[in-house]
């Protein structure tokens, strides 16, 4: 075996681990709660993003969510409540997994949905870390290897460097822990 396939067979263990780690902290359990801020407000035309997520995900397990679903809706979890945000991430994270060494349009949803957003106005990374802190620690840890695993093999510097700011953000969490 060359060092070449010695690499690729370490790096496709290394995706299995982050799968099978997604699985082991987001259980896969029947969610019954609200899913967006807006579940008793979903006539409202504007909120139509709203009304298709709760509409295909409410009784749902994170398991059952159709990788279609993931894909037309690569940033849906940001709609979610922080109950809902915790019951469904492990979709668009394992989906974030596929096509690791190319493109991924949920992959690259999920390292800028993370990344630290100082730069914005408004700067919104408290929300961001809104959401990190309705994960448990288990889930961010988990979270957290899934970034660190991009910020070292997304094709985009761009992203790598996301992934990296992600990374830190979630090591605040701990420190002010």
């Amino acid at each position: 075996m060359s060092n070449d396939d010695y690499m690729i067979r370490g790096q496709d263990g290394r995706t299995a681990e982050l799968r099978e780690s997604i699985r082991r902290a987001f259980p896969s359990e029947t969610y019954l709660g609200e899913i967006t801020l807006y579940d008793d407000k979903l006539d409202d035309p504007e909120l139509d993003d709203e009304k298709y997520l709760y509409e295909a995900l409410k009784g749902r397990r994170w398991t059952d969510i159709p990788q279609q679903l993931v894909d037309s809706r690569p940033d849906g979890y940001v709609r979610f409540t922080g109950e809902a945000f915790a019951a469904f991430l492990a979709a668009w994270l394992i989906r974030s997994l596929e096509n690791i060494d190319g493109e991924n349009e949920v992959r690259d949803f999920v390292v800028y949905a993370f990344s630290p957003k100082h730069d914005m106005v408004p700067d919104t990374t408290d929300f961001v870390l809104h959401q990190l802190r309705a994960l448990s620690p288990e889930q961010r840890d988990t979270l957290r290897s899934l970034l660190l695993e991009f910020a070292e093999r997304d094709p985009s510097a761009f992203q790598r460097k996301l992934a990296s700011e992600a990374v830190a953000l979630i090591d605040t969490l701990k420190r002010s822990s």
